[in-house]
């Protein structure tokens, strides 16, 4: 018996390492053409402003350098920005962990009823208002 929970326990953190590095991936991925895309549509726009950035000069300030600056401030601000408000989120409803927090959330927040409304539309020929043989012998 405990064999199985060890091997599930196992199983389970293989499982979410697999998701992360898919997740980081799929992260990376988009990052890195978000950038490219963006760095080719800069270069074919002013080519030689482009240039100029890119080599830097007595008065202008490298676009590496400056890109790398924001990036840096950027996270510095995303990082203590969100750690911040958790931890806030933490000490207002006095829970030490995400359990109590998702109790505590549960017994705050108003229930979100599950009942279907009569405006959903559950596929794209009730949305037009088709008519064919299969959706009249329902």
């Amino acid at each position: 018996m405990a064999e199985k929970d060890e091997s599930g326990r196992a199983e389970g953190k293989l499982s979410r390492f697999k998701g992360g590095m898919f997740l980081a991936a799929v992260a990376g991925t988009g990052l890195l053409a978000g950038f490219s895309t963006t760095l080719g549509m800069t270069k074919k726009k002013s080519p030689d402003m482009f240039d100029k950035g890119l080599a830097g000069g007595p008065g202008i300030e490298s676009g590496v350098s400056v890109g790398l600056r924001a990036l840096k401030w950027g996270t510095f601000y995303a990082v203590v920005g969100v750690g911040s408000l958790a931890f806030l989120s933490f000490k207002i409803l006095g829970v030490s962990n995400l359990q109590e927090f998702r109790t505590e959330m549960q017994q705050k927040l108003p229930r979100i009823p599950k009942a279907r409304t009569k405006n959903r539309v559950e596929n794209l020929d009730s949305l037009f208002g088709i008519q064919n043989e299969t959706t009249t012998e329902r």
